[in-house]
């Protein structure tokens, strides 16, 4: 896991001084030193350079960045995993390696391959090959966008490529782009889709079953285990990652290495309780951050910098997320998550008002293709802003591909399957405590603790003035606020990344189940309604939070929006 930053000037009269664009180049690498505070290396000339920040999971002695073939005119930059890359080696014969890392590999293919390599990889990555100082570029991105990647035009033809956005806000760039999700770039042609599921067409329809559910994520939980530091399990609390451990805990016990577990909430929240028991079921080291409202709040500015966006729903989750990966790189450097599971089984609350089965698959597609901008992003930055590497065994290639062919009949909530997720709870029946199996999904902001985003809103709202909120119109155009928590984080993001609002996914009415093809209550903008059921089973006293209700019972009034009238 690193940062890259990559610069072209195609039309070689820009800069011309290669002492001067390292330097420059140097510097704004420093910037995502976060990515990579292991080494730093460099590869460029007179008109190209291409910055490396490593962090060192694989060959941690050899693997530094960027890899560069002199003979052949190669030079790599990669941020991410290729865990497929000994079976890429042996399949397409490559030549003998100068490392062992799993990235150098892709000059090889590429070279063997050409634009089509990226359809054999399986990971997670960003990178860019260049040869003969960028006559000949290729550029390209994850299938479903888990590692970030930018792309940046200069006014004077030149082509900037960075892992976070922060790496080249600030240069003279006509136009930046998120580098879409399942795309490779190349000189000649842009941008190409290479990643084209049949599932994701509109005419296809699933028919497969969930026999094979659990095997293939167990495959996927094996290759994701490829590491040569210590590494552990983000355990949440929930059900996905309730799955992740009862798959690793053999693993780790073939290792013959402790199996460390993190978790973050506030005490006697549903997370909280929930991971512990999971925990104590497995015999892991655990370990956990306890926080509260207050230290939430004094580190929102800090969670925007990192996570580069002002969409409210993304920053209340992240803000947990940024504790627990501070906690946890203490202890490693790479952990798996259950990220992705909700957006293959329709896991959100919300799912349970949908109409049919048809329009329940559609609607996984359609938040599916937002993960780049929501969970894959919260949980790179987050994690990448204490140098900790964040992988997703739900969101490989083949654990998607098995999943969304299944008939979405199987996954709809019904009278007979009255929970969200019911095939994959029942692929794990008997693996873990009933009450951890079967607990209601909880969207992260409020499973850490039933009350402390009412409670961070109210500190938010108290910054924003009445004067000031009347004119959020002006001051804000585009994704205009709605309320005066999400002013408060717009007024943050501008701060840093004035005029990039194009780069903020904002969900239509505020949350992920607002732009679904059927109307729910579930949730609003502010959060969801009910917070009481997330701690059905686990034995939490819920009289607190009606207490704490009624103490913000003006919240989704006069103090959420001012005096002023929300016209819809």
């Amino acid at each position: 896991m690193c940062g890259i930053i990559a610069f072209f000037d195609l039309l070689k009269k820009y800069q011309g001084n290669p002492e001067k664009l390292k330097e420059r180049l140097t510097v704004l690498g420093n910037l995502m030193r976060t990515r990579g505070p292991d080494s730093q290396g460099y590869h460029g000339g007179k008109y190209f350079g291409m910055a490396h920040q490593r962090l060192a999971i694989m060959d941690p002695l050899h693997g530094d960045q960027p890899f560069v073939y002199e003979e052949q005119g190669y030079a790599l930059v990669a941020n991410g995993e290729i865990y497929n890359f000994q079976e890429l080696i042996s399949k397409h014969n490559l030549p003998q390696m100068q490392t062992h890392s799993d990235c150098e590999p892709l000059i090889a293919l590429y070279d063997k391959l050409g634009n089509d390599m990226v359809k054999e990889l399986n990971g997670m990555f960003g990178f860019v090959i260049s040869k003969n100082g960028g006559e000949e570029i290729y550029a390209a991105r994850d299938h479903c966008g888990i590692k970030p990647l930018y792309i940046g035009y200069g006014k004077e033809g030149e082509i900037w490529f960075s892992s976070e956005l922060k790496g080249i806000v600030n240069e003279d760039c006509e136009k930046i782009e998120e580098f879409p999700a399942g795309h490779y770039w190349t000189r000649s042609e842009g941008f190409r889709r290479y990643y084209q599921p049949a599932w994701d067409h509109d005419d296809f329809e699933p028919k497969g079953d969930c026999s094979k559910i659990k095997k293939v994520l167990e495959q996927a939980v094996r290759d994701q285990c490829m590491s040569d530091q210590p590494f552990g399990l983000l355990l949440s609390g929930g059900l996905d990652s309730a799955c992740i451990a009862v798959l690793l805990k053999p693993i780790m016990q073939e290792l013959g290495e402790e199996f460390h577990t993190f978790s973050v909430g506030m005490e006697g929240s549903p997370d909280i309780t929930a991971a512990r028991m999971m925990s104590k079921f497995l015999g892991t080291t655990h370990h956990e951050h306890l926080f509260n409202a207050d230290e939430a709040f004094e580190h929102v500015e800090k969670v925007i910098y990192h996570l580069e966006t002002y969409e409210p729903e993304l920053i209340r989750s992240a803000i947990p997320n940024y504790f627990l990966a501070r906690m946890t790189s203490q202890y490693v450097k790479m952990v798996l998550t259950g990220e992705g599971s909700d957006e293959l089984f329709g896991g959100y609350l919300y799912f349970r008002d949908a109409p049919d089965s048809r329009t329940f698959h559609r609607e996984l597609r359609r938040i599916f293709h937002h993960l780049h901008n929501v969970n894959c992003q919260r949980a790179d930055r987050m994690t990448m802003a204490h140098a900790l590497e964040a992988r997703v065994p739900f969101l490989c290639p083949n654990v998607i591909e098995a999943i969304m062919n299944i008939d979405p009949s199987f996954k709809t909530i019904t009278k007979e399957r009255p929970a969200e997720k019911h095939a994959l709870r029942a692929a794990f029946e008997g693996t873990m405590p009933s009450e951890v199996l079967w607990r209601t999904k909880a969207m992260q902001c409020e499973g850490i603790g039933m009350t402390w985003v009412a409670e961070l809103q109210s500190r938010c709202n108290r910054q924003i003035s009445d004067e000031e909120f009347a004119r959020r119109d002006e001051l804000y155009p585009i994704n205009t606020p709605v309320t005066k928590e999400e002013m408060y984080y717009r007024k943050i993001f501008e701060k840093y990344y004035k005029g990039m609002d194009k780069f903020v996914q904002v969900w239509d009415g505020g949350c992920r189940a607002g732009g679904a093809a059927w109307k729910t209550t579930a949730y609003t903008r502010e959060g969801l309604r009910d917070v009481k059921q997330l701690a059905k089973g686990l034995g939490i006293d819920t009289n607190h939070v009606d207490e704490h209700s009624e103490k913000l019972a003006n919240f989704h009034g006069k103090d959420s929006l001012g005096d002023n009238t929300i016209q819809t």
